[in-house]
């Protein structure tokens, strides 16, 4: 035998163990084929459900925001209602340091409702004569009524 007959031979046979090696192959992959596609579909079905769940979370998520935001807004609606338009033009007509001191004797939400339907520039002479902390606590009252009204107004929640 001589070197390139060895060659040859080695070569085909390597070939043929290669095919038998490919057909081995293409027979395990049909064999499995409809058990990964199985796996693969119960792999999909089960992030769907997880997708659904996480949606369904934030749903309900969503819907507990809604209802504060709703909360919130007939909070200060009620507030507003606590002095209608003639008591707030009584406080408005009194000279700033009068209506501070009678503000300091009403309970918090009235003093609210009263400095927000006031005109802005009353309002802040009014707030600049009570006592400081009184003003920032009614101040901050008003800020946060209104900036929850800001939310509901910027998500589109209606009432």
């Amino acid at each position: 035998m001589t070197l390139v007959s060895a060659s040859a031979q080695t070569s085909e046979t390597e070939t043929e163990e290669l095919t038998i090696a490919i057909e081995q192959a293409k027979n395990y992959c049909e064999a499995i084929a409809d058990q990964a596609k199985d796996a693969r579909i119960a792999w999909q079905m089960r992030a769907l459900f997880d997708v659904e769940h996480q949606m369904k979370a934030k749903i309900t998520e969503l819907d507990a925001k809604i209802a504060e935001l709703r909360m919130w807004v007939k909070r200060r609606d009620e507030i507003l209602q606590r002095a209608e338009g003639h008591v707030v033009n009584i406080y408005a007509n009194m000279r700033p340091d009068a209506a501070a001191l009678q503000l300091t004797s009403l309970d918090d939400e009235t003093a609210v409702s009263i400095l927000l339907q006031m005109k802005a520039r009353k309002a802040s002479s009014v707030l600049a004569e009570l006592a400081s902390e009184r003003a920032a606590y009614l101040t901050d009252l008003m800020a946060e009524l209104t900036a929850r009204k800001a939310a509901k107004q910027s998500m589109g929640v209606s009432q």
